[in-house]
């Protein structure tokens, strides 16, 4: 099916990439589930020989991406950030590690954090003891299977951490993947007015990365675990967004990415800052994550959600 980006208004066309799931690689109080992963300062570690069990029914290749500075991807400290804008590369890394604009507080009865889905159904590859379907299309409504599932990881790990954290399990995608964002508009506006304490709010996604009929699965081991590679995108506005204070979300996003790239080398890919819209004009800390890929497994999956709340939680320790 073919879509016509110039018909939209300019904020769902900034928006059409994400709902057409296009990759943006392919268009240029609960206890913590894995208390024992420990993270630890290492170098990159490459891709484990044992490939996992992959149904094979599908045509998959674990690949690692590197982040490398070029023409538009930009480097400060140890943190990465892809310049899809016409803004120069001083301007950006003038706001890339700049002060963050809130400071969560810890321990506190309001909830300081949203986690919410505005494609929940997105899922994961099927693994070999998963019976092959002709009409799987890497979505499902089970939330022990797709997105809410890994946002479950992530919030039982921040509440755990001490951080209050508000998980919406809403299928804004089902049962029409048209509308998904303005769905989630309302979810999101909905929660800020009833919790204006809330100082974050992450859009958890996968992304989908295919390259000539093969599917690609972006991961790393870390701690020897596979771990699917995470990328964060923060929104730009082009002039008829509305979104006034994009800027700050950089400040976040990039303070963010330097953190995990330290605190676990090789599981980030750059930070996408591009002309999208994504709802981030509600909050100064809205950021969209894509936690691996459609090749990636859940158990990968799983396995980065406990580090990003885990040094999510750590960044904002050192704020108290």
């Amino acid at each position: 099916m073919g879509f016509a980006v110039g018909a939209l208004n300019p904020v769902a066309a900034a928006q059409f990439y994400h709902t057409a799931n296009i990759s943006e690689e392919n268009i240029l109080s609960a206890p913590n589930p894995f208390e024992d992963f420990v993270l630890e300062k290492q170098k990159p570690q490459p891709v484990q020989a044992a490939a996992e069990k992959y149904n094979p029914a599908y045509n998959v290749i674990e690949e690692f991406i590197q982040s490398a500075v070029s023409n538009i991807v930009l480097k400060k400290d140890d943190c990465y950030v892809k310049n899809m804008t016409q803004h120069t590369a001083d301007w950006v890394q003038g706001y890339m590690l700049a002060e963050m604009p809130f400071k969560a507080e810890k321990n506190s009865p309001q909830p300081q954090i949203l986690i919410y889905h505005t494609h929940a159904t997105e899922s994961y590859m099927p693994t070999s003891d998963m019976a092959y379907n002709a009409s799987y299309g890497w979505r499902t409504t089970d939330t022990s299977q797709n997105m809410v599932a890994v946002g479950k990881v992530m919030a039982d790990t921040l509440n755990s951490l001490g951080y209050n954290t508000v998980h919406d399990t809403t299928l804004h995608d089902h049962p029409s993947y048209n509308g998904s964002y303005d769905l989630s508009r309302e979810t999101v506006s909905a929660y800020l007015e009833k919790y204006p304490s809330i100082k974050i709010v992450l859009d958890i996604h996968r992304d989908a990365i295919e390259r000539q009929g093969t599917i690609i699965n972006p991961v790393t081991t870390i701690n020897g675990k596979k771990c699917a590679q995470l990328m964060i995108i923060s929104g730009c506005d082009n002039g008829y967004m509305n979104m006034p204070d994009y800027s700050e979300n950089l400040k976040f996003a990039t303070n963010l990415q330097n953190r995990l790239a330290k605190s676990a080398p090789g599981l980030m890919r750059p930070v996408l800052f591009d002309y999208r819209h994504y709802n981030q004009d509600l909050s100064t800390g809205s950021l969209l994550v894509e936690v691996g890929g459609h090749g990636s497994t859940l158990q990968q999956a799983k396995n980065s959600a406990v580090i990003f709340a885990t040094t999510l939680a750590d960044m904002l320790d050192k704020q108290q």
